[in-house]
């Protein structure tokens, strides 16, 4: 074994604590390395690594408040920094399950626990190294996201019979799948399977069958992955999946909570409690999951602000659907913490109008506090901005420059719907559903259900707002009124009810022998209420005008005061 392991090679340290990085540097210099940098921060390491190479990087998994090892990872690949014979070693004193099961799942190079030897390190290394080398147009082609050229190099590799057989087996048989190429994934596992019952085999068979919804067979490979592996993640997280494809939601449920025990850090597992927790109604899991998701992704590359706009969604959806009071000013307090803590600290929300945000959730947290007028006033303070938002187009002297994404819509909507304005939610919803990328998969999620709970009130509300025009048209005035007063008790800031019991009212009041016309009058202006000043479409705004014109010529006449 050559001691000279890392000579000419540029090597990258990534650890915050100083005594270790200086213990390293003797080890590698021991072992050639001459070319060594050092950093503190996972943030640093990005940065050095946007503006240079580098061949071996030795990455602490705990870095305090920023990006961790793993973090650094998922980065350095999403941005393409880490080049296909780079070697990315994770090193760290952390030897708790969650932190080792999650680090692993990354994959880095190889994961080492301190204390070590420098014999050992330099084994690893070279075996690293050596696997690097005859690999190579696999990494490469993995690396240029090529999948034919993948599967192609894979069974080259395999052919020679070398002793990286299996491996290339689990790197080809995952192409196939990915290409939705089962015929051939069949082939490769059934042959892999019938010599040993490896776990990745195991695992890639169980999702084959899960994807051609064979899935008893799925599950039984599920448990044989799980008996010989109990901390075995993945396969928790498939069967869970199958659970759900057999309508089985509670033992899925405890399936997929046993595998966030093991690894709590993975997005698409925190997005599968969440699919369990909605189909169960479970608040508390899916506030938890939503929660998790953003935490995991605020120092990462996949650092966006959508998922704190969901985590809050979130919170807000399950106070509205909570019944026991305590449990609902619980989750509103979260969620004003929530955007608290944001404004404070988070970097995500600089180039967002998190304001424009902030304003709706504060109305939507007025709503379910019962003050749905003061709920509509706060947005009308900036309905004009939501519809900039929506009338963005691509500038005609940088068209290769895509307009930001107009996130605080949907949060009108989901507000407008609340407070029962159910042609303008709609509206709004068109416009939002003709943009690509608008309306991402939980926001679906937090839309339909939102939609299927108030499809009972919104009949109710139509049928009633139907029963008052019919009424209205036959001269029915008292029953009209009393039918457009039932509707704003279903939904009450709607407009266009609004406008209908005004206008019935007025007709009321111009009757010659009308009974008790001051309190008429004064009902009527406290309708008024629901649509001054706030901003209405023109057929609205419109109409509006005419009746505030009459209201005030029949109050100037008969002196009612308004």
């Amino acid at each position: 074994m050559s001691y000279k392991t890392l000579e000419n090679l540029r090597v990258l340290i990534v650890d915050d604590q100083r005594p270790f990085q200086l213990l390293l540097k003797g080890i590698l210099y021991s072992m050639g390395a001459t070319n060594i940098a050092f950093v503190m921060t996972g943030e640093q390491a990005l940065w050095k690594c946007m503006h240079g190479s580098y061949d071996v990087l030795f990455v602490d998994y705990n870095l305090g408040s920023g990006k961790n090892g793993r973090q650094l990872l998922e980065d350095l690949r999403e941005k393409k920094l880490l080049h296909p014979s780079s070697v990315y070693m994770i090193v760290t004193g952390e030897n708790q399950l969650p932190m080792v099961v999650g680090a692993v799942e990354a994959e880095p190079d190889d994961y080492i626990i301190k204390p070590f030897s420098q014999s050992v390190l330099r084994t690893r290394l070279v075996k690293i190294q050596n696997k690097k080398k005859q690999l190579a147009p696999i990494y490469k082609a993995l690396f240029d996201e090529q999948p034919e050229l993948v599967i192609e190099a894979c069974k080259q590799e395999r052919e020679r019979a070398s002793r990286y057989h299996s491996l290339c087996g689990r790197i080809q048989a995952e192409t196939h799948l990915k290409l939705k190429q089962f015929q051939q994934a069949e082939a490769l596992l059934s042959e892999t399977l019938s010599f040993s019952r490896t776990n990745w085999a195991l695992l890639l068979q169980a999702r084959l069958c899960y994807e051609q919804e064979r899935l008893e067979e799925s599950l039984e490979l599920c448990n044989e992955a799980i008996d010989t592996n109990r901390y075995f993640a993945e396969a928790y997280d498939q069967k869970a999946r199958t659970l759900v494809a057999q309508g089985l939601m509670e033992e899925a449920m405890e399936v997929v909570t046993q595998a966030i025990v093991i690894s709590p850090f993975s997005v698409s597992r925190q997005n599968l409690l969440m699919d369990i927790a909605r189909a169960m109604d479970d608040l508390a899991s899916l506030v938890q999951a939503s929660k998790q998701i953003y935490e995991i992704t605020r120092r990462s590359a996949r650092q966006e602000v959508v998922h704190l706009l969901n985590y809050i969604r979130t919170v807000i959806d399950a106070a509205s659907r909570s019944e026991e009071l305590n449990q609902r000013n619980k989750y509103q307090q979260e969620a004003l913490m929530a955007i608290h803590r944001a404004k404070r600290e988070d970097t995500v929300i600089r180039d967002f109008d998190f304001d424009l945000f902030e304003t709706l959730c504060q109305a939507r947290l007025e709503s379910l506090s019962g003050q749905q007028y003061l709920a509509k006033k706060t947005f009308a303070t900036v309905s004009s901005r939501i519809d900039a938002q929506l009338e963005t187009e691509i500038d005609p002297d940088n068209p290769d420059e895509i307009p930001a994404l107009p996130h605080c819509a949907a949060d009108a909507v989901l507000l407008l719907n609340q407070i029962g304005e159910f042609e303008q939610a709609s509206s709004l919803t068109q416009k939002l559903q003709s943009l690509t990328g608008a309306i991402d998969p939980i926001l679906e999620k937090l839309f339909s259900e939102q939609q299927s709970r108030s499809l009972s009130r919104q009949a109710s509300f139509n049928e009633l707002n139907k029963q008052g025009i019919q009424f209205y048209k036959e001269s029915n005035y008292e029953q009209a009124l009393i039918r457009f007063e039932q509707a704003l008790e279903v939904a009450p800031m709607n407009t266009g009810s609004a406008l209908n019991y005004i206008q019935t009212a007025i007709q009321m009041m111009a009757e010659p022998k009308r009974k008790k016309p001051l309190e008429l009058a004064e009902k009527c202006r406290k309708t008024f209420r629901i649509v001054d000043n706030m901003p209405l479409p023109e057929h609205h705004r419109i109409r509006h005008q005419e009746l505030l014109q009459q209201f005030n010529k029949l109050r100037e006449e008969k002196r009612y005061s308004r």
